[in-house]
Protein backbone atom coordinates (compact mmCIF):
# COMPACT_ATOMS: atom_id res chain seq x y z
CA UNK A 1 0.00 0.00 0.00
CA UNK A 2 1.36 3.37 -0.68
CA UNK A 3 1.23 6.40 0.56
CA UNK A 4 2.24 7.80 3.96
CA UNK A 5 4.43 5.53 6.56
CA UNK A 6 2.25 4.24 9.05
CA UNK A 7 2.65 4.44 12.56
CA UNK A 8 1.69 1.52 14.90
CA UNK A 9 1.92 3.56 17.63
CA UNK A 10 2.16 7.09 19.04
CA UNK A 11 2.92 8.91 22.34
CA UNK A 12 -0.13 10.58 24.12
CA UNK A 13 -0.44 13.07 26.85
CA UNK A 14 -1.53 11.36 30.15
CA UNK A 15 -1.71 12.45 33.70
CA UNK A 16 0.05 9.63 35.59
CA UNK A 17 -1.32 8.11 39.18
CA UNK A 18 0.67 6.58 41.96
CA UNK A 19 -0.34 6.19 45.25
CA UNK A 20 -0.77 9.52 46.50
CA UNK A 21 1.62 10.86 43.93
CA UNK A 22 0.62 12.34 40.28
CA UNK A 23 2.37 13.70 36.99
CA UNK A 24 1.58 14.70 33.60
CA UNK A 25 3.79 12.10 31.51
CA UNK A 26 3.45 10.38 28.24
CA UNK A 27 2.67 7.00 27.22
CA UNK A 28 2.47 4.61 24.40
CA UNK A 29 -0.97 4.29 22.66
CA UNK A 30 -1.31 1.85 19.39
CA UNK A 31 -2.57 3.69 16.70
CA UNK A 32 -6.17 1.85 15.54
CA UNK A 33 -7.65 2.65 12.51
CA UNK A 34 -11.27 2.07 10.52
CA UNK A 35 -10.72 -0.37 7.72
CA UNK A 36 -13.39 -0.97 5.38
CA UNK A 37 -13.00 -4.66 3.42
CA UNK A 38 -15.09 -4.51 0.34
CA UNK A 39 -15.93 -7.74 -1.68
CA UNK A 40 -16.22 -7.99 -5.30
CA UNK A 41 -17.37 -4.26 -5.53
CA UNK A 42 -19.93 -4.58 -2.37
CA UNK A 43 -19.49 -3.42 1.62
CA UNK A 44 -18.63 -6.64 3.50
CA UNK A 45 -17.75 -5.36 6.87
CA UNK A 46 -15.82 -2.78 8.89
CA UNK A 47 -12.41 -3.52 10.73
CA UNK A 48 -10.95 -1.74 13.78
CA UNK A 49 -7.21 -3.16 13.86
CA UNK A 50 -3.83 -1.59 13.23
CA UNK A 51 -3.71 -0.45 9.71
CA UNK A 52 -0.86 -2.36 8.68
CA UNK A 53 -0.34 -5.46 6.16
CA UNK A 54 -4.01 -5.06 5.00
CA UNK A 55 -3.61 -7.25 2.01
CA UNK A 56 -2.46 -10.09 3.89
CA UNK A 57 -5.57 -9.46 6.68
CA UNK A 58 -7.65 -9.57 4.07
CA UNK A 59 -6.45 -12.72 2.34
CA UNK A 60 -5.98 -14.55 5.55
CA UNK A 61 -9.22 -13.65 6.92
CA UNK A 62 -11.78 -14.69 4.13
CA UNK A 63 -9.79 -17.85 3.86
CA UNK A 64 -9.75 -18.43 7.93
CA UNK A 65 -13.44 -17.83 8.19
CA UNK A 66 -14.20 -20.08 5.57
CA UNK A 67 -15.75 -17.21 2.80
CA UNK A 68 -13.19 -18.67 0.13
CA UNK A 69 -10.61 -20.80 0.00
CA UNK A 70 -7.08 -19.15 -0.94
CA UNK A 71 -6.98 -20.10 -5.52
CA UNK A 72 -10.21 -18.47 -4.97
CA UNK A 73 -8.86 -15.34 -4.47
CA UNK A 74 -8.44 -13.21 -7.82
CA UNK A 75 -6.92 -9.84 -6.41
CA UNK A 76 -6.69 -7.85 -3.32
CA UNK A 77 -5.37 -4.09 -3.09
CA UNK A 78 -5.59 -1.69 -0.41
CA UNK A 79 -5.69 2.15 -0.03
CA UNK A 80 -5.60 4.73 2.36
CA UNK A 81 -9.35 6.69 1.72
CA UNK A 82 -8.84 9.97 4.03
CA UNK A 83 -8.59 8.70 7.84
CA UNK A 84 -10.11 5.80 6.78
CA UNK A 85 -8.17 2.58 4.77
CA UNK A 86 -10.18 0.58 1.90
CA UNK A 87 -9.53 -3.16 0.86
CA UNK A 88 -10.59 -4.20 -1.90
CA UNK A 89 -11.24 -7.94 -2.55
CA UNK A 90 -12.34 -10.00 -5.64
CA UNK A 91 -13.06 -13.55 -5.71
CA UNK A 92 -14.58 -16.34 -7.35
CA UNK A 93 -17.16 -19.20 -6.03
CA UNK A 94 -17.06 -20.40 -2.11
CA UNK A 95 -16.00 -23.57 -1.83
CA UNK A 96 -14.07 -23.42 1.39
CA UNK A 97 -15.09 -26.16 4.08
CA UNK A 98 -14.47 -27.87 7.75
CA UNK A 99 -12.20 -30.68 7.08
CA UNK A 100 -10.38 -32.93 9.48
CA UNK A 101 -6.91 -32.51 9.00
CA UNK A 102 -4.67 -35.13 7.91
CA UNK A 103 -1.33 -34.86 8.29
CA UNK A 104 1.97 -36.71 9.04
CA UNK A 105 3.49 -33.58 11.25
CA UNK A 106 5.36 -34.39 14.75
CA UNK A 107 7.01 -31.61 16.93
CA UNK A 108 8.84 -32.43 20.26
CA UNK A 109 8.46 -30.33 23.65
CA UNK A 110 11.07 -28.24 22.59
CA UNK A 111 9.61 -26.97 19.55
CA UNK A 112 6.82 -25.72 21.83
CA UNK A 113 8.92 -23.79 24.11
CA UNK A 114 11.10 -22.38 20.85
CA UNK A 115 7.30 -21.07 19.53
CA UNK A 116 6.75 -19.38 22.99
CA UNK A 117 10.72 -17.81 22.91
CA UNK A 118 9.92 -16.52 19.01
CA UNK A 119 6.44 -14.99 20.00
CA UNK A 120 8.30 -13.06 23.09
CA UNK A 121 10.78 -11.96 20.84
CA UNK A 122 8.36 -10.55 18.00
CA UNK A 123 6.19 -9.28 20.73
CA UNK A 124 7.37 -5.64 19.45
CA UNK A 125 4.00 -3.12 19.98
CA UNK A 126 3.18 -5.33 22.90
CA UNK A 127 6.24 -4.30 24.75
CA UNK A 128 5.95 -0.75 23.64
CA UNK A 129 1.89 -0.72 24.48
CA UNK A 130 1.09 -3.49 26.28
CA UNK A 131 -1.61 -3.62 24.06
CA UNK A 132 -1.26 -6.42 21.13
CA UNK A 133 -1.86 -9.77 20.42
CA UNK A 134 0.95 -11.57 18.81
CA UNK A 135 0.24 -14.72 16.19
CA UNK A 136 2.45 -16.54 14.24
CA UNK A 137 2.75 -19.74 11.98
CA UNK A 138 5.87 -21.67 12.40
CA UNK A 139 7.34 -24.30 9.68
CA UNK A 140 10.35 -26.12 9.23
CA UNK A 141 11.88 -23.75 6.81
CA UNK A 142 10.08 -20.00 7.23
CA UNK A 143 8.34 -17.81 10.20
CA UNK A 144 5.64 -15.35 10.25
CA UNK A 145 4.68 -13.06 12.81
CA UNK A 146 1.86 -10.62 13.50
CA UNK A 147 0.45 -8.30 16.00
CA UNK A 148 -2.24 -6.27 15.91
CA UNK A 149 -5.08 -5.04 18.94
CA UNK A 150 -7.84 -8.13 18.11
CA UNK A 151 -6.42 -11.51 18.25
CA UNK A 152 -8.45 -12.02 15.37
CA UNK A 153 -7.14 -9.73 13.10
CA UNK A 154 -3.63 -10.81 14.55
CA UNK A 155 -4.38 -14.66 13.52
CA UNK A 156 -5.76 -13.56 9.81
CA UNK A 157 -2.73 -11.59 8.89
CA UNK A 158 -0.35 -14.18 10.29
CA UNK A 159 -2.01 -16.85 8.03
CA UNK A 160 -2.16 -13.95 4.94
CA UNK A 161 1.58 -13.35 5.65
CA UNK A 162 2.23 -17.12 5.73
CA UNK A 163 0.06 -18.45 2.45
CA UNK A 164 1.59 -15.11 0.38
CA UNK A 165 4.41 -16.97 1.25
CA UNK A 166 3.45 -20.00 0.23
CA UNK A 167 3.89 -21.85 3.46
CA UNK A 168 2.74 -25.23 3.82
CA UNK A 169 0.05 -24.55 6.62
CA UNK A 170 -0.82 -28.57 6.64
CA UNK A 171 2.83 -28.61 8.01
CA UNK A 172 2.98 -25.66 10.40
CA UNK A 173 1.91 -24.47 14.14
CA UNK A 174 -0.39 -21.78 14.71
CA UNK A 175 1.33 -19.81 18.29
CA UNK A 176 -0.70 -17.40 19.28
CA UNK A 177 -0.65 -14.69 22.68
CA UNK A 178 -4.68 -15.13 22.86
CA UNK A 179 -7.14 -17.35 24.37
CA UNK A 180 -8.33 -19.88 22.08
CA UNK A 181 -12.43 -20.16 21.37
CA UNK A 182 -14.70 -21.57 19.17
CA UNK A 183 -14.46 -18.58 16.35
CA UNK A 184 -10.13 -18.62 16.71
CA UNK A 185 -9.77 -22.41 16.39
CA UNK A 186 -12.27 -22.55 13.66
CA UNK A 187 -9.75 -20.08 12.13
CA UNK A 188 -7.20 -23.00 12.26
CA UNK A 189 -9.72 -25.70 10.95
CA UNK A 190 -10.31 -24.23 8.04
CA UNK A 191 -6.62 -23.55 6.97
CA UNK A 192 -5.87 -27.45 7.92
CA UNK A 193 -3.62 -26.12 10.63
CA UNK A 194 -2.52 -29.20 12.28
CA UNK A 195 -0.99 -27.46 15.75
CA UNK A 196 -2.21 -24.65 17.77
CA UNK A 197 -0.29 -23.41 20.59
CA UNK A 198 -1.01 -20.48 23.28
CA UNK A 199 0.44 -18.82 26.29
CA UNK A 200 -3.34 -18.49 27.50
CA UNK A 201 -6.46 -20.45 27.90
CA UNK A 202 -8.37 -22.47 26.10
CA UNK A 203 -12.36 -22.94 26.02
CA UNK A 204 -14.42 -26.06 26.07
CA UNK A 205 -15.82 -25.35 22.61
CA UNK A 206 -12.40 -25.10 21.33
CA UNK A 207 -11.53 -28.00 22.94
CA UNK A 208 -14.53 -29.65 21.43
CA UNK A 209 -13.83 -28.47 17.89
CA UNK A 210 -10.31 -29.07 17.66
CA UNK A 211 -10.79 -32.99 18.90
CA UNK A 212 -13.42 -33.16 16.01
CA UNK A 213 -11.00 -31.89 13.20
CA UNK A 214 -8.10 -33.34 14.67
CA UNK A 215 -6.22 -30.01 16.12
CA UNK A 216 -3.50 -30.67 18.59
CA UNK A 217 -4.18 -27.92 20.80
CA UNK A 218 -1.64 -26.67 23.58
CA UNK A 219 -2.57 -23.87 26.01
CA UNK A 220 -1.16 -21.98 28.97
CA UNK A 221 2.60 -22.94 27.09
CA UNK A 222 4.54 -20.37 29.78
CA UNK A 223 6.63 -20.38 32.33
CA UNK A 224 7.78 -24.07 32.39
CA UNK A 225 5.19 -26.04 31.82
CA UNK A 226 1.87 -26.00 28.77
CA UNK A 227 -1.20 -28.43 28.54
CA UNK A 228 -1.89 -30.36 26.03
CA UNK A 229 -5.83 -30.76 25.71
CA UNK A 230 -6.20 -32.79 22.60
CA UNK A 231 -4.57 -35.36 19.93
CA UNK A 232 -1.28 -35.66 22.00
CA UNK A 233 0.01 -38.41 19.00
CA UNK A 234 1.62 -35.05 17.59
CA UNK A 235 4.00 -34.62 20.33
CA UNK A 236 6.74 -37.07 20.61
CA UNK A 237 7.85 -38.73 24.01
CA UNK A 238 4.24 -37.73 25.42
CA UNK A 239 3.09 -40.86 27.04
Amino acid sequence: MSGDAIKEFKQVRIQRVSGQHNEVDSDAVTCEAEVLLRLNGERYGLFHCLPTNLEELARGHLTSEGVCSSHEIEEIKSRRDGKKYVIEASIVGCNAKLNRINTTIKISTADVWTAVKKLNEHSVLFAKTGDAHIAAILSKTNSVFAEDTSRHYAIGKAIGLATQRAINLNESILAASCRQTASTIRKAIYCQIPIVISTSAVTSLAIQSAHKYIVTLIGFAREGRFNVYCHKERILGLD
